[in-house]
Parts: C-alpha cells; sequence; structure tokens
C-alpha cells in the first residue's frame, strides 16, 4: 500500500510541478492572455514576472526534496494572493481553484517539513 501512496504523491507532484512551471513560463515571456489578464486586475507588468518567476522556482523546487517545503509554501502564498484577488474583484466562480491549490500546498509544506519519528515501541 506505500508503494503506491507514493505513487500518487509523485504523481500529484509532477503535476503540480508541470502546471505551475508552464503556467509560469506564460506570465514570463509575456503571453497576450496573461498580460491582459493582470492588466485587467489592476496589477503592474514586473508583478507578472515576479509571480511568474515565483511559479517556475516553485514549481521546479516541489520536485527537490530539499527544497520541497519551501516551494510549496512560495506558491502557497501566491495562491492566497490569487484568491484574495479574486474575492476583492468578485470573482466567486473561480476562486476555488486557488484556495484548493493554497491548501494543497499548506499541506505539501506541512508534510515535507515533518520528520519521521522513530518508533520508541521498537527500541525498548
Amino acid at each position: 500500500m506505500t508503494g503506491l501512496r507514493i505513487f500518487a504523491k509523485w504523481v500529484v507532484i509532477v503535476g503540480l510541478c508541470l502546471m505551475f512551471v508552464s503556467s509560469g513560463i506564460y506570465k514570463l515571456i509575456g503571453h497576450p492572455e496573461a498580460t491582459l489578464a493582470f492588466q485587467a486586475l489592476g496589477f503592474p507588468s514586473w508583478f507578472q514576472v515576479v509571480i511568474g518567476l515565483g511559479e517556475v522556482l516553485g514549481g521546479l523546487g516541489l520536485l527537490m526534496k530539499k527544497y520541497t517545503r519551501y516551494a510549496a509554501y512560495v506558491l502557497a502564498v501566491i495562491m492566497l494572493g490569487a484568491t484574495i484577488t479574486l474575492l476583492l474583484h468578485g470573482d466567486t466562480s473561480t476562486v476555488a481553484i486557488p484556495l484548493v491549490l493554497f491548501l494543497v500546498f499548506l499541506l505539501i509544506g506541512r508534510q515535507s517539513g515533518s520528520k519521521k519519528q522513530p518508533n520508541r515501541a521498537s527500541s525498548i
């Protein structure tokens, strides 16, 4: 059962990595759709680059065990910002997506930061 759990975890991590790296690249190259979205929300153009960079580095960091916790928390902050932005602009129809991703990244960050405690019963 643990093998299946580890496989499922990696499928989710790789999927999130691909999603955020591709989304970040769109922002970094100034894809017109991304640029229009940032402008419509009232953000300056430099902010699109910052978010794009955070998404690319966060997505890649999810794959590196040493950086998974930090990457997850960076992406959680980005998703919290997206959630708040959507709520402030009255877009309640799509706010669930960044909200759920925010919670997922908090969980990933918490799980990757916890050290497995030795089984005390086996050391007695």
